[in-house]
């Protein structure tokens, strides 16, 4: 054989090995994840389902992926990826199984989409693309292939939540107009948990001017004094020897007194914790209904974390923490270290009591923050539309199929957070772009 033949052989080999990894580049993301009959979730779509809900989550957090790798706390040994991996994965895996069900059920209705739908799911779809790629969809692929979806995935989503959407105004109502009482009060019982919290600060105070400073010495000695006697008071079953440590502790420095100005002696939690000068955290005066898992800001989720592993009735202590988001000048408990803006630092300790669920708290206009339309409802209809499609599975003569081993590939820890496409755009939303 000549050299030159041999030379066309390589060439030919060296093609052939291209065009096979080409197409392995170009097949990657097409795999069906979760199939039901005709309807399916392809990999690519599930990556942009799971990097989207995980930038989600580290923004309610308040955390950035960096930090995926740190422990969620010091005396932990629980990274914050895996925390998010095990509080938000089955509810991640519920919004899925119910994109897929929607698109069985938008056929069931008999639904259909007008030809100014479709364009209006387009044109949501190519704006973003537009956006965030500066104009090229080639450069969006950029962006976008590390959180392992494209800019053709941007329309098959678009297409298939406006589905979901639809589904939604068919049985529950446009604004969830048609969600009845006791959907709303399932949602709520199935889902929310009540506790208060008593900060007691043991680091800073805040000033007239509005600035933080440390406490001085002699307030954070009483304040850390208080701290350990509240422990011991508060986390294991109270004596009258409690009562005694505590109530000449509180008269020294701190005295409580009831509504009628009177000397308080046999304490309970909710007088402390209604006290402004010793609890940092006297909100709201019913505490505070969280959803189990949630998705909310800074220091409650340790917070709603300590909650949901107390018992009802008991106290439960942990480090308070918070973010600086202040001015003014406040050290760490050592001295060593100025906290500067944007900081996360610990201050004193969170005491915890886990409460009974009071009636229909969410129609209480004082809880009113914990139950808003776009939180509360939005959570009752995906409540009550999950109910629907688990039994539209059991008729529908379709057999729910999914593959094993991407789902075990894809996680929190191995996608990267979905900042490409930053909000979902409703097409009615697209004219205010």
């Amino acid at each position: 054989m000549s050299k030159k033949a041999k030379r066309i052989i390589s060439v030919l080999l060296v093609l052939a090995i291209v065009a096979t990894l080409l197409i392995i580049l170009f097949a990657c993301g097409t795999a069906n994840v979760y199939e039901l009959g005709p309807y399916s979730i392809t990999e690519d779509e599930y990556a942009y389902l799971l990097s989207s809900y995980k930038r989600t989550i580290i923004d309610g957090l308040g955390i950035s992926e960096d930090y995926l790798d740190y422990p969620i706390d010091s005396s932990s040994s629980t990274t914050y990826g895996e925390y998010i991996e095990k509080m938000y994965r089955e509810e991640f895996e519920q919004s899925v199984y119910t994109l897929l069900f929607s698109l069985a059920l938008f056929d069931e209705y008999g639904l259909e989409f007008t030809e100014e739908d479709e364009e209006a799911i387009e044109k949501a779809a190519k704006s973003v693309i537009v956006y965030y790629g500066d104009g090229s969809p080639a450069r969006f692929d950029e962006l976008a292939r590390p959180c392992g979806f494209t800019n053709e995935t941007i329309y098959s989503i678009y297409e298939k939540r406006e589905k979901e959407k639809a589904v939604i105004h068919h049985v529950l109502g446009v604004n969830y107009s048609n969600l009845t009482e006791t959907q709303k009060d399932n949602h709520y019982k199935d889902n929310y948990i009540h506790f208060q919290v008593l900060v007691v600060n043991t680091l800073y105070t805040q000033n007239a001017d509005g600035t933080f400073s440390n406490l001085s010495e002699s307030e954070r000695a009483t304040m850390i004094e208080l701290e350990k006697e509240l422990t011991n008071l508060l986390c294991h079953e109270k004596t009258d020897a409690d009562y005694k440590i505590l109530s000449a502790l509180l008269k020294k420095d701190i005295i409580i007194e009831n509504e009628k100005g009177e000397k308080v002696i046999n304490v309970t939690f909710e007088e402390l914790w209604a006290n402004e000068r010793i609890n940092d955290d006297s909100v709201y005066p019913n505490g505070y209904y969280m959803t189990k898992p949630s998705i909310y800001q800074m220091s409650y989720s340790n917070t709603l974390s300590q909650a949901m592993l107390t018992k009802e009735g008991d106290v439960s202590v942990s480090v308070a923490k918070r973010f600086f988001d202040g001015s003014g000048s406040i050290t760490t408990e050592n001295g060593e270290e100025t906290i500067k803006k944007g900081d996360y630092f610990e201050y004193g300790s969170a005491f915890v009591k886990r409460l009974p669920m009071q009636d229909m708290a969410w129609k209480d206009p004082v809880n009113k923050d914990f139950f808003t339309d776009d939180s509360f409802l939005t959570g009752a209809a995906q409540s009550a539309l999950f109910d629907i499609l688990q039994k539209y599975e059991k008729t529908c003569g379709y057999t729910l199929v999914s593959d094993t081993a991407l789902l075990e590939e894809y996680s929190f820890s191995s996608v990267t957070a979905n900042y490409v496409d930053y909000d979902y755009l409703n097409p009615s939303d697209e004219e205010d772009k």
